[in-house]
């Protein structure tokens, strides 16, 4: 292309406005003013929309995006690409208006070349500017891969056929349909992603691109090769296609070229100067101009001296152009405050220390405690390539829930990433994954986290000490968690726990891990109930071998324990002997139990002042029976029968009652003694979720934090508890609930608002007997 006509469309993108609106629910629209050109975007995250340009000589919004990649909103402060911009499109259009040529079109270079800012904030934009030979325009499905690029395509189409955010249900449709094509064996093996294409609404007239951002994650961070043959497989197909309904556009990482040799025919549309296209460093001048032209637009011209200054310390340097709009940002966060740009500069070390010092500062303003929590997130968040260098350090989503590896270090775990994610650093970008959690509360340990930027793996040398130091340990602690993974996604079956050798070896791993290594709380679980379920096995194994030879002796000592258990637990009512035995009585009978459920009834049981502290009582029935300041701390009692039990003046704080039936049952006070603390039933932290709590009484009990979620509340007294608030009821059924004095003005909270008939029946028919 001739010089003139690349500055005559540079020119026509300075005048041209693009602007940005929400579109039905989800989607954004992009037009270009006076035009009817538009593109509609699908984004895989949520996009802001740029803010309206302040009045002239006020100091704008920060124009510069510091770590963070330009999105398709960006247009107006993205510069010095324009050259490259005008050749994607020539590449893409000549793709378009060939029959015999697959449409990929494949953006590669280095680690911080600008590969997915140059699609984003530059082929899409243009796209709009300057329409492809299509009748009305096109649609962009765009997504990460991630761990499960087929699951990451299926959502992405979901939201094109539904315009819907969090298509939970298309999605899965789309994902079985692509799926069970896959098991085939002929060539429809992977026409799902050209099906489905096929389907959306105007498809002919308006045509989808697909765009796979950070392609390279399907070999750092899907481990399945089946998963990554079937994705390349329908991108390929579907691309190929004479009807043009499908396109595909890439962004990819240069040093990963390697891997994707596992896949020639798309590593021969690499060479091939229709489909690759390389990115080159930008020259002095693009440079210059993706510096001063934001600062102009925003109103504040940068003197050609520190231009000048900011391009001799960026030459030559690895990472530029992040490390450059990261200094960039910094100072302009400085001119806001008054403070000039080159005095910032100095401040902060220059373009190549701005990065690091200042993840540094961070890092040094946490407690020691928090500095360990925060070299764990760090090292969590990095990707260890099997070579095991420096250029095969990547970036690694994760979930939040994955850098938590015990449930009471969430918060302070969630403030050091609020922290490194501040928008004056944004050193992690957290996304919200609406997939998963039906609360706030659940949503938030679902959130996706990474590091903003490669730049920050490569420049942060404390960071690179970390993983030198914790490399080898950093691959055993993912194999684990992948496999605990694995488990989770097959519903926790046994037939996915750890056994023989490689149980051994998570063990080992457990005990000669540190503070930065350690597991998450899934793998944790994962890696006890493997443990637990190995002594089962060799439990009953033992069993089968002494049973043989001690069958009389072993059944005389059953007998015995039966015995002994009777009388403990039968002692006369008003008798509540401490006895030290009851702990390993109902041990006893829950070991029994594998062979005998019914060693689980124990009606009418006397155990008033009982310590049963932090064992497993799941699946009794203790009908009737007496807990009366019993010390019940942490004790599981999943889906037991308590009918008509006491726990007057229990302490039963994180106890678990969850799935349990209580009708009838008294948490209140002793006696009705409620001036005497010592009387009253501590239920601070326990887990009644699921649980039935028919004409059940809580009055003046303490539930603080007690959790509610989906429990019957029929009948129930919660008159004058302590610490119960409205939130807690949200997922609970009610009615005919006493609600406490200080809720019962609550508008929003209804008593009765799940009543009906058979509930109303069935609460009158239980106070009457």
């Amino acid at each position: 292309m001739e010089n003139n006509q690349i500055s005559q469309r540079v020119d026509h993108a300075e005048k041209s406005q693009i602007i940005s609106k929400m579109l039905n629910s989800m989607a954004i629209s992009l037009s270009l003013d006076g035009t009817g050109n538009q593109v509609i975007i699908y984004p895989d995250r949520s996009l802001d929309l740029p803010k309206k340009t302040p009045p002239f000589r006020e100091l704008g919004p920060n124009p510069y995006k510091g770590l963070l990649a330009f999105q398709e909103t960006d247009s107006d402060r993205f510069f010095g690409r324009e050259t490259q911009v005008a050749k994607l499109w020539e590449q893409l259009r000549t793709l378009y208006e060939s029959d015999s040529k697959s449409r990929i079109l494949i953006v590669y270079g280095p680690s911080g070349s600008g590969k997915s800012s140059l699609v984003r904030a530059g082929l899409i934009p243009q796209l709009v500017r300057q329409p492809l030979p299509v009748q009305g325009g096109v649609r962009i499905a765009s997504f990460i891969p991630g761990t499960h690029p087929l699951d990451a395509l299926a959502n992405a189409l979901a939201r094109v056929a539904t315009d819907d955010l969090s298509p939970a249900t298309k999605s899965l449709e789309f994902l079985d349909l692509i799926q069970k094509l896959g098991k085939r064996q002929n060539e429809d093996k992977f026409t799902g992603l050209w099906k489905i294409g096929a389907i959306l609404p105007n498809i002919n007239t308006c045509p989808l691109i697909v765009l796979v951002d950070q392609f390279e994650e399907i070999y750092s961070q899907c481990k399945s090769a089946e998963e990554r043959d079937l994705f390349i497989g329908n991108l390929l197909y579907a691309a190929g296609d004479r009807g043009k309904q499908v396109s595909v556009i890439l962004t990819f990482r240069s040093d990963f070229l390697g891997e994707l040799q596992q896949h020639p025919p798309l590593y021969r549309l690499f060479s091939a100067p229709e489909h690759g296209h390389l990115i080159h460093p930008m020259l002095p001048d693009e440079l210059r101009r993706a510096i001063a032209k934001p600062a102009e637009l925003a109103h504040h011209p940068f003197e050609d001296t520190l231009i000048d200054l900011l391009l001799e310390q960026i030459e030559g340097r690895e990472n530029a152009l992040p490390l450059l709009q990261f200094a960039l940002k910094r100072i302009w966060e400085g001119l806001k405050v008054g403070i000039p740009a080159v005095k910032t500069l100095e401040e902060i070390g220059g373009v190549g220390g701005a990065l690091a010092g200042e993840a540094q500062r961070l890092y040094e303003q946490l407690t020691p405690a928090d500095q360990i929590l925060a070299r764990r997130i760090f090292l969590g968040l990095v990707e260890v390539g099997e070579y095991g260098t420096d250029s095969h350090y990547s970036r690694r989503r994760v979930l939040f829930s994955e850098l938590v590896a015990q449930r009471e270090e969430e918060e302070r775990v969630r403030a050091i990433i609020r922290q490194f994610s501040e928008p004056s650093v944004r050193f992690l970008s957290v996304y919200s994954d609406h997939k998963n959690g039906d609360t706030t509360e659940e949503r938030k340990r679902y959130n996706t986290i990474e590091v903003a930027h490669e730049a920050l793996i490569r420049n942060w040398g404390q960071l690179g000490e970390w993983l030198k130091q914790h490399e080898q340990k950093l691959a055993r602690k993912r194999r684990i968690e992948q496999l605990a993974q694995e488990w989770l996604d097959a519903g926790k079956v046994s037939g996915y726990l750890l056994k023989d050798r490689p149980l051994d070896d998570a063990k080992k791993f457990m005990a000669t891990c540190d503070s930065e290594t350690k597991l998450s709380s899934l793998a944790l679980e994962f890696v006890k109930k493997s443990q637990w379920k190995q002594r089962t096995r060799l439990g009953m194994l033992l069993s089968g071998l002494f049973l043989g030879v001690f069958v009389p002796s072993i059944y005389a000592i059953h007998t015995q324990k039966l015995n002994e258990a009777t009388q403990i637990l039968n002692t006369a009512e008003g008798s509540c002997p401490r006895n030290p035995r009851i702990v390993g009585t109902l041990q006893y009978l829950k070991f029994a139990s594998l062979f005998d459920r019914n060693l689980l009834t124990r009606p009418q049981s006397n155990l008033c002042y009982a310590v049963i502290t932090n064992i497993n009582l799941d699946g009794f029935t203790f009908i009737e029976s007496d807990f009366q300041n019993a010390n019940l701390q942490k004790t599981k009692l999943r889906k037991a029968l308590l009918d008509n039990t006491k726990f007057q003046g229990a302490f039963l704080e994180e106890a678990d009652f969850r799935d349990s039936v209580l009708t009838k049952a008294k948490l209140d006070c002793f006696n009705n003694d409620c001036s005497n603390s010592d009387n009253i039933t501590q239920l601070s932290n326990a887990d009644f979720r699921k649980t039935t709590l028919l004409n059940t009484s809580f009055k003046n009990a303490v539930m603080y934090n007690v959790k509610l979620d989906q429990a019957k509340l029929y009948g129930t007294d919660l008159s004058e508890v302590k610490g119960l608030t409205n939130n807690q009821l949200d997922g609970a059924e009610l009615c005919q609930v006493t609600l406490p004095d200080y809720l019962r003005n609550d508008k929003n909270l209804d008593p009765d608002r799940d009543c009906n008939d058979a509930i109303r029946l069935m609460i009158t028919s239980l106070k009457d007997e």
